[in-house]
């Protein structure tokens, strides 16, 4: 396996999160990606991106499954896991200062790279280009991945990558908000999924799915992460713009770089 492709790169990506119900034989999951952060004096911080409902309550716990990392290479050894339970994350939770923006992170450095044996890809700034998503064309294929209806290669720890097409013009806002919509298949799990754009020869992140759009009597969005019975999906998926996450994630460093000088005093 060429590990060098970006294309192979996003399936170590993603995690899968999942979050115990109270019940204690329930979980609600969901997607998060790895975002590498620069703070200062030159330390990386990195970020498990994904959505607020998925997230949920940060006093709870929950659960985060990495690739265990080969002695030999900076490969994975597929099909080791290292699990990681966090009982209470609120230490580590940033959510967009924006309470109606659907995005929020947790800090995962302590337990993401090969310092701590694991292997991870993680999205770096330069996926971000604004400028570069707003010149895509509507129509053009996006792909994303994920857990879809928490379908998964169970044994190697891998999510499933899917395509579509966008479906709105991209320098609009859909609706207003800072958001546009693909023409494709979402499911619960999905939720947290990046969403990526051939721009040039290069692949650019557009945006993080938030929700799916069901036909109930009358067309709406609903969160990906809950189930829909006999509602029947249309075949179009939310997905909050990449300026949402770099607006996420300088509040998350403005956020860890107080408490490191806190610390330090």
């Amino acid at each position: 396996m060429d590990f060098s492709k970006f294309q192979n790169q996003v399936f170590f990506s993603t995690i899968r999160i999942t979050v115990p119900n109270d019940d204690g034989n329930t979980s609600s999951i969901g997607t998060g990606f790895l975002f590498d952060v620069q703070l200062e004096e030159g330390l990386i911080a990195t970020f498990l991106v994904s959505n607020k409902h998925v997230f949920g309550d940060p006093n709870r716990k929950i659960i985060l499954n990495f690739h265990k990392k080969r002695n030999d290479v900076y490969e994975p050894e597929l099909g080791s896991i290292i699990p990681v339970e966090i009982e209470n994350f609120k230490g580590h939770y940033y959510g967009h200062p924006d309470p109606k923006i659907d995005l929020a992170c947790i800090n995962v450095s302590a337990f993401a790279g090969p310092e701590n044996n694991v292997y991870s890809r993680h999205l770096r700034d330069d996926l971000i280009d604004l400028e570069a998503t707003n010149n895509v064309l509507a129509g053009s294929e996006v792909s994303f991945i994920g857990y879809p209806d928490n379908r998964f290669d169970s044994v190697h720890n891998l999510p499933i990558l899917r395509k579509g097409y966008l479906a709105t013009l991209p320098f609009v806002h859909f609706n207003g908000m800072k958001q546009l919509i693909i023409d494709a298949q979402v499911y619960p799990g999905s939720s947290g999924s990046p969403v990526f754009v051939a721009s040039g020869n290069r692949m650019k992140l557009l945006g993080v799915v938030t929700e799916t759009m069901v036909k109930n009597a009358e067309v709406k969005a609903i969160p990906t992460e809950f189930s829909y019975g006999v509602q029947q999906t249309i075949g179009l998926g939310v997905v909050l713009k990449a300026e949402l996450v770099s607006e996420l994630l300088n509040e998350a460093k403005e956020g860890l770089n107080k408490k490191r000088a806190s610390l330090s005093k």
